[in-house]
């Protein structure tokens, strides 16, 4: 059963103060803060009171005396209420009473709350005419506004999820003392900070609605106060399972939050219905500071995995996408469907079939931070200085700009080519001239430096901040605008990611005439099919390359060249740096660990890069990245320590990096054998998909030697690539 918390506090010292009914809490109780009390409506008059809040229930701070000395009051003032209310309230108390008996309760049970001071309520004939409830004020932003700051400043995942790791446990711990907040917007949960600006514990405020139970409370009840903060989907699950001990929420849980959330969400839309004369009255105002963005403008990004996060859930999503723009790249890739696949059967046809110089065509990218060039500089050196790719994000500011510059430069000095890749976020789609600026410091400063320049990224990705076509046309129009100016640039792109090729189509056919990618570049995963050799559908890396290839041939707008800008595998057990669990480790993920071994993610990341560049249909690939923790050659948090996969791809560059690719030996379905030759050896990289074998290829190999440069006697074939090597 719940009952109204009779609020019976045996402290307290006073039940008349002057015409006022009501307490004072006895930490607070003396003759000089009672005097004042007695004329509180008075002192509302001063100039020192300072309004808080707006609303017919309003909070102001104020200074009183006491005998300890001056302390800082939020007042909380209530409105004059119709004769029904009235009545209710003197049988059940005031809303004044409430709040304080709540905030005691509270205090009672560690949950945070600022110190209740006082109640104060006069009555004449039933009528409530004044009411009060008084406690510490407390200096502290609320959870509305700090998630806002957030939104419009730092955009930034991190700090975002440092509140609801701080608040969801509050919240939960609340509900384990049997209180139901009863009115549980972001707005009435304070968020103090400590001295030393950590985050101190929530305080809870705006008590007047609340129950406690004297059991404890159902899912049912705990779902309805769950129901009013306000976050994006996304997170809003992430909060769910945070307040649930990071376990599934259960399904009374979920069902009855998801009832209330959408009947709160009526409420709301529908107060033009319940208030026509105010809302005719305010329709043309715009608020000068928007407290969230629209749902299409959430943009975080999470610096431990190098992208933006997915804020909306799929519904939220799906509610704010043009059914007409999907519809209008599907048919583009229907009417490019013939030509495409008569294309794509030659190029699948010549896989292989050409000698390929391998030099300068596997790449590695770099975080262009103080921190990291040094170290970075050191490794890629120790690699043989191979090309570097560099981004430049529009969210980042002229500082980190200007030190990627200065990296671009030194590398051109030392002779290292050099790839840049500029990412937009949705504030250049929503301020274009931002962009272009952006664009127009960065291009001139490197046009002379740079193999390339990938204009844009991943557009077929939400979260990356565009949401339709004409939204990407804004972005790239700025690039080519310069390339007028600059002619020796190589523009790229459209930089999709996946397989999802209708958006590469749809994008190349939004050029212009008069524009053309010098490359298509392309961000191609396949982490979710395992290996590399592993198809989608019937498209396994080889297939997704040659389609890419055959889109560059019957393409006016894109040369004949294919850039694979962006590729990794994620590691297992990285947990919130890895780029598939960020920035939450759900239930999911724990019962699942995503991504592979380290020794997996050398094996594959080897093999895709020889499948993809051997094959002749992808002219350079990018390895996404040379330090990160999630994903990277080298472990950026344990002392930037080389993993397996850097040893690999050192020695992979040692004995191949100068050779020529010769052919793809026939051989069992699921067994490559790869012959390279440099100036004096001929060299077989082999591996199998499955398995092992001790059966060598009919190669009379002078030397053996494992994926990472062992030299060994006894051959095996295995998942690992091996090289098999004898004098020309």
């Amino acid at each position: 059963m719940i009952s109204s918390h009779d609020g019976t506090v045996t402290n307290s010292n006073q039940r008349t103060i002057g015409i006022y009914q009501g307490k004072i809490a006895a930490e607070f109780y003396d003759d000089i803060l009672s005097a004042q009390l007695v004329q509180i409506s008075q002192l509302l008059k001063n100039p020192g009171v300072e309004k808080l809040s707006n609303g017919p229930d309003y909070v102001v701070k104020l200074p009183l005396q006491s005998s300890r000395g001056e302390i800082i009051v939020a007042l909380k003032i209530f409105k004059r209420q119709s004769w029904l209310k009235d009545r209710f309230d003197h049988k059940h108390k005031s809303k004044a009473e409430r709040s304080y008996n709540a905030a005691v309760y509270l205090q009672e049970n560690n949950i945070g709350t600022p110190a209740p001071i006082a109640w104060l309520d006069h009555w004449e004939n039933n009528r409530l005419i004044e009411s009060y409830f008084l406690t510490i004020f407390q200096p502290a932003i609320c959870f509305r506004d700090a998630l806002s700051n957030i939104y419009f400043g730092s955009r930034n995942n991190e700090p975002l999820m440092e509140l609801l790791h701080l608040v969801a446990p509050a919240i939960s711990a609340m509900h384990a003392v049997n209180f139901l907040h009863g009115d549980l917007g972001n707005q009435n949960i304070l968020l103090p900070k400590h001295a030393d600006g950590s985050w101190a514990q929530p305080q809870f405020i705006d008590l007047n609605r609340c129950t406690i139970a004297t059991r404890p409370l159902t899912d049912k009840e705990r779902a309805f106060d769950l129901s009013r903060p306000i976050l994006p989907g996304n997170y809003l699950n992430f909060f769910k399972y945070i307040y649930c001990n990071h376990q599934m929420p259960s399904d009374e849980l979920e069902k009855n939050e998801t009832t209330y959330r959408k009947r709160f969400a009526f409420h709301r839309n529908s107060r033009h219905f319940r208030h026509p004369i105010r809302y005719l009255k305010n329709r043309h105002k715009k608020p000068k500071n928007p407290v969230y963005p629209d749902p299409k403008d959430y943009w975080l990004w999470d610096e431990k995995s190098a992208q933006p996060m997915i804020a909306l859930s799929r519904k939220e999503k799906n509610r704010e996408r043009f059914i007409g723009g999907a519809l209008r790249v599907l048919a583009q890739g229907l009417v490019t469907l013939p030509a495409l696949y008569s294309a794509y059967k030659k190029v699948k046809q010549q896989s292989y079939s050409q000698p390929i110089v391998l030099k300068d065509r596997i790449g590695v990218a770099l975080h262009p931070r103080s921190e990291y060039i040094a170290r970075e500089l050191t490794l890629l050196h120790e690699l043989g200085n191979p090309p570097a790719l560099l981004r430049f994000c529009h969210h980042e500011n002229e500082i980190i700009w200007d030190e990627t510059i200065t990296l671009i430069q030194q590398l051109h000095h030392d002779g290292i080519e050099v790839m840049v890749a500029l990412l937009q976020d949705r504030e250049a789609v929503l301020h274009p001239e931002r962009w272009s600026a952006f664009l127009n410091k960065i291009i001139p400063a490197v046009a002379g430096l740079v193999s390339h320049i990938e204009i844009t990224h991943a557009y077929n990705r939400i979260k990356w901040g565009v949401w339709n076509i004409d939204e990407l046309q804004v972005l790239m129009a700025p690039a080519f605008a310069l390339q007028k100016q600059f002619p020796q640039i190589k523009l790229t792109g459209p930089a999709c990611i996946d397989f999802e090729y209708l958006s590469v189509i749809a994008a190349l056919k939004s050029l212009p005439k008069e524009n053309k990618f010098s490359a298509l570049s392309h961000l191609l995963y396949v982490d979710r099919r395992g290996a590399p050799e592993n198809a989608q559908g019937i498209f396994s890396t080889l297939e997704k390359c040659a389609l890419l290839k055959a889109l560059t041939t019957i393409s006016p707008q894109c040369e004949d060249k294919v850039i694979i800008s962006e590729v990794n595998w994620p590691v297992i057990n990285t947990d919130i740096w890895s780029p598939v669990v960020c920035p939450y480790v759900t239930p999911k993920w724990k019962d699942k660990p995503s991504g592979e071994s380290e020794s997996d993610y050398a094996n594959f990341m080897l093999r895709y890069l020889v499948i993809a560049i051997c094959s002749g249909h992808v002219d350079q690939v990018f390895w996404w990245r040379l330090s990160a923790k999630g994903y990277g050659l080298v472990d950026d948090q344990d002392q930037f320590r080389q993993r397996i996969a850097y040893t690999a791809l050192q020695y992979f560059f040692v004995r191949l990096g100068d050779a020529t690719f010769i052919k793809k030996w026939p051989s069992e379905k699921n067994t490559y054998v790869m012959e390279f030759h440099n100036a004096t050896q001929q060299i077989l990289m082999v591996w199998r998909t499955k398995g092992e074998s001790t059966q060598l290829p009919s190669f009379d190999a002078q030397k053996c030697y494992d994926r990472d440069g062992q030299l060994i006697k006894e051959v095996i074939i295995s998942e690992s690539p091996v090289y098999l090597v004898r004098p020309l």
